[in-house]
């Protein structure tokens, strides 16, 4: 007769503790989703004093701002691709920015005294394949 009780007392405490634990993950599982709420950006966004302006959405999720990988690769001249066979992003950055200015016609090292208005960043072969000469200033390699 004890060894019933202690059976249906077991199997009690085995039932009671297999509803404790789905109860238990299960309001985890909500409290964690409920924390991350992403929001758009309504703030401007400013790359060398110039506003910068995108189509794609930036979000500030948890008081950090995302951006788009491909549109900010775009602008600082870093390509960004998907790879489909390995299922990731890869992004190739260049040796060395250089840049354009507003005068145009040649192209600098960032830190050149000459550079005033920035038109925009490319690599060295993207700023020679559009014909742009280097700097005799700042002599980019």
């Amino acid at each position: 007769m004890k060894s019933k009780i202690k059976n249906r007392l077991h199997i009690k405490s085995l039932i009671a503790g297999i509803i404790l634990g789905v109860m238990l993950f299960s309001t985890t599982t909500v409290v964690l989703a409920a924390t991350y709420q992403a929001k758009t950006a309504t703030f401007p966004i400013y790359i060398n004093g110039e506003e910068w302006q995108t189509d794609s959405l930036i979000a500030v999720i948890d008081g950090r701002t995302y951006l788009p990988l491909r549109a900010l690769g775009d602008v600082l001249s870093v390509d960004v691709d998907w790879n489909e066979k390995l299922f990731r992003v890869e992004i190739d950055k260049p040796e060395e920015i250089y840049v354009i200015t507003e005068q145009g016609g040649k192209y600098h090292r960032t830190n050149c005294p000459t550079i005033k208005l920035v038109k925009e960043y490319l690599a060295k072969d993207k700023a020679e394949n559009l014909g742009y000469e280097p700097c005799g200033l700042c002599q980019p390699k």
